[in-house]
């Protein structure tokens, strides 16, 4: 909905309820607190943009959904909820305005400048929120590249006047680019209009219908610049040894010869490896040298993720490295690769009835769509390089179980499907037994498939098999595990694990370490120091486990505890986890030992704004950063990325019984199994097969978090049967652990 401000201000005063019904109907946000947010703050908004000059500037009401007025920026997941459009000194201009309807009274500044501390907990910085949007459209939107032009952003506080912690240290810098006013003081609409009278004073209607059908572009010397920053990065996350610089050379070489390819012809390629081969780090080096050095000066490259943990961490992994705010924005969620998004694919089947057919008919609905004259939101071919990192967590609608609730539209058809469409050269980094969850529904063969659908001659596949870069690059500990985790015999596991463990680290050192005092054990670590090979250790109490881990931390080590989602989230969601009482927390333990009583509790790994990057890269000022240990990481944020040392609690989801592995579904509480377990649960007639599907998804679970650790794993088991199979696959008798 385009209009001009006099437009605006005139249906605020005139008829402000049903331009809050054509906004709800817009956006899909329906519900009475929507429209009472709305009737509060659009009056605020109409009176601050008082001033004659704004009369014939135009004003964006996008149609997507989120917050109360929002303009989705292109290929993004992120939605701005007011973007004025017109010009200043001849040149295009466009503001992005943040709108907060808060009650500010007693928020403190946070512990850096992108971090407010509200009475609900920390929260994002609005200025810092539009400064992502800002700089996103800066170097990323196609009407903003072509027209060169200018790109602002401020905050707009329409119910309280106390933003004094908004706008004081540590926030001076940035609000001084990205202003905050409060719209209710008089003298801040003063501001508001000096501020918007030095950067958009005129009209510009081509400018602002250009705009509004903008799509994602890349500012070639800006990407270029982030990509040789990575590409030559000597940081430890993107350093690249061995067989995983023959992975990326191979891809490479590959990528190159279908870029140079004058027939213009697809080309996909397929990387498959197991944990800890490197995929994610050659993905990203992929991606760099490309931009930087092969790729010629037109085309888009951009690097897709495929959960919200991985593309929240990338993005803070690539900000940090280059250096810049907008680096994220090269990340590319897989959902952003569908040609229409949910509520488009909700007005077509209003308007076309019967023309969006079931998931399994999505090639049908493909077929109508490129029929109909609908323009599709992501073009064929609009990418020259997509390289998916973690592509078997893609979604693969032809799975009944693979339709959730995932912002994914399952009608139109398998993400990879779609990747390969939008993009002249797809590259899939994958490892086949690392989804676990239900929707996580792509495999190698489904790729090659689709690809021959698409037009590609042929398909390319690099195998990292045999290379390992966690696990002190111990190809052994992963055959343990494999050996381990498929119920092959105890004596069989022990000559596996004879080959792992570190010099000195016999059998009987791993009894005297697992079973002894945490004096003992901490000096028994402190002696062995200097060893080489990967650690693991049995830990007889998870405070002997967190003493192990908070002294290599303390020797600079980075370490985080992890579980397979064997507790309920409790606290999801809730501000404070850490301040909640010990019983309330996700993770709480009691025994006595002695005449004493003992707990140990944690929280759920804490993701503010759907976040995972706060446990990932302990983001300075959250209570991960301050504690290594303050939480416990599941295995879906986990995936992907790695720590010096891992502290695993074993629970009670998967057991050893006499002589196979059991899963005890009550204690599975993973979403992500939703439709398999209610199967499995069912007190009639339970499916068996799903039962096993279970097992199986649990199973890949701890073999993910078995593998996150570069130096040593330390095991907790809760259950003591459990613990004495495992020991005695490390070699142990189970009489040595009583």
């Amino acid at each position: 909905m385009l209009l001009t401000i006099t437009e605006f201000r005139n249906r605020v005063r005139t008829r402000l309820p049903e331009l809050v019904a054509e906004l709800q109907a817009a956006t899909g946000r329906s519900s009475p607190e929507e429209a009472a947010a709305w009737e509060a703050s659009l009056p605020a908004v109409s009176n601050a943009f008082g001033a004659p000059f704004f009369q014939p500037l135009h004003l964006y009401f996008g149609t997507g959904g989120g917050l109360c007025l929002e303009y989705r920026l292109p290929a993004s997941s992120s939605w701005c909820d007011m973007v004025l459009l017109g010009a200043h000194g001849g040149k295009p201009s466009a503001a992005i305005l943040e709108l907060k309807h808060w009650e500010m009274t007693g928020d403190l500044a946070g512990p850096n400048d992108r971090l407010i501390r509200r009475h609900s907990g920390l929260q994002l910085h609005p200025a810092d929120q539009v400064r992502g949007y800002v700089e996103y459209c800066r170097h990323f939107h196609s009407t903003v590249l072509a027209c060169e032009a200018a790109t602002h952003g401020c905050v707009l506080f329409t119910k309280d006047q106390a933003s004094q912690a908004y706008v004081s240290p540590p926030y001076r810098e940035l609000v001084e680019e990205f202003p905050c006013f409060s719209v209710r003081v008089e003298g801040e609409r003063k501001r508001l209009a000096e501020y918007f009278g030095a950067r958009l004073t005129a009209p510009d209607p081509k400018f602002a219908e250009a705009f509004v059908t903008g799509w994602y572009d890349q500012n070639r010397s800006f990407v270029r610049n982030i990509a040789g920053t990575i590409a030559r990065s000597t940081d430890k996350p993107l350093v690249l040894l061995d067989r995983q610089r023959f992975g990326y050379a191979l891809a490479r070489a590959e990528i190159e010869r279908a870029i140079e390819d004058d027939g213009g012809d697809k080309k996909v390629i397929i990387v498959i490896g197991p944990p800890g081969s490197g995929k994610s780090v050659i993905a990203a080096k992929v991606w760099a040298d490309i931009v930087d050095g092969a790729a010629p000066q037109s085309g888009r490259c951009v690097l897709t993720s495929t959960s919200k943990a991985q593309e929240t961490n990338w993005t803070h992994l690539f900000r940090t490295v280059a250096g810049h705010h907008g680096a994220g924005g090269v990340v590319m969620p897989a959902n952003k690769y569908a040609p229409a998004g949910l509520r488009a694919l909700g007005e077509w089947q209003r308007r076309y009835p019967g023309a969006i057919k079931k998931p399994a008919l999505w090639r049908e609905t493909l077929e109508w769509l490129r029929n109909s004259g609908e323009e599709p939101a992501m073009p064929d071919d609009h990418f020259l390089v997509s390289v998916i990192d973690e592509a078997h967590a893609l979604i693969n609608p032809e799975h009944t179980r693979a339709i959730t609730n995932s912002g994914w539209p399952n009608n139109l058809g398998p993400q990879a499907y779609h990747i390969i469409r939008a993009s002249r050269v797809s590259v899939f980094f994958l490892d086949p037994k690392q989804g676990f969850r239900e929707r996580e529904s792509t495999s190698v063969e489904d790729i090659e498939t689709w690809a021959k659908e698409l037009g590609v001659k042929e398909v390319t596949r690099v195998s990292l098999e045999g290379t390992q870069f966690r696990c002190s690059g111990s190809v052994e500990y992963v055959d343990w595990i494999e050996a381990l985790l498929d119920g092959k015999e105890r004596a069989d596991c022990a000559r596996l694990a004879r080959a792992f463990l570190a010099p000195g680290a016999t059998p009987a050192n791993v009894v005297s370490d697992a079973l002894g005092t945490a004096a003992t054990t901490l000096n028994t670590l402190r002696r062995n120091a200097t060893t080489s090979g990967f650690s693991v250790r049995v830990c007889p109490s998870l405070d002997e486990m967190e003493q192990l881990l908070r002294s290599k931390i303390d020797d600079g080590a980075t370490a985080r505890l992890v579980a397979s989602f064997a507790r309920p989230w409790n606290t999801e969601g809730h501000q404070q986890p850490h301040d909640l009482p010990p019983g309330e927390l996700d993770f709480y333990f009691a025994w006595s030992d002695g005449s004493r009583k003992q707990t140990w509790s944690r929280p759920w790994n804490v993701t503010p704004r759907n976040d995972y990057s706060h446990f990932i890269q302990a983001v300075p000022g959250t209570r991960i950063a301050s504690d290594n240990l303050a939480e416990v990481g599941c295995t879906y944020a986990v995936r992907g990325f790695d720590f010096d040392y891992v502290g695993l609690l074993w629970l009670e989801d998967l057991a050893w019984v006499g002589t196979r592995w059991v899963v005890n579904l009550e204690h599975v509480h993973e979403s992500g199994l939703h439709s398999t377990l209610r199967s499995a649960r069912r007190r009639r007639n339970p499916d068996l097969r799903d039962r096993d599907a279970v097992l199986d998804s649990v199973m890949q679970a701890y073999r993910i978090l078995l593998t996150r650790a570069i130096k040593g794993v330390y095991v907790w088991f809760a259950d003591p049967s459990t613990r004495d199979h495992v020991m005695a696959a490390l070699g142990v008798s189970k009489d040595a652990c009583h």
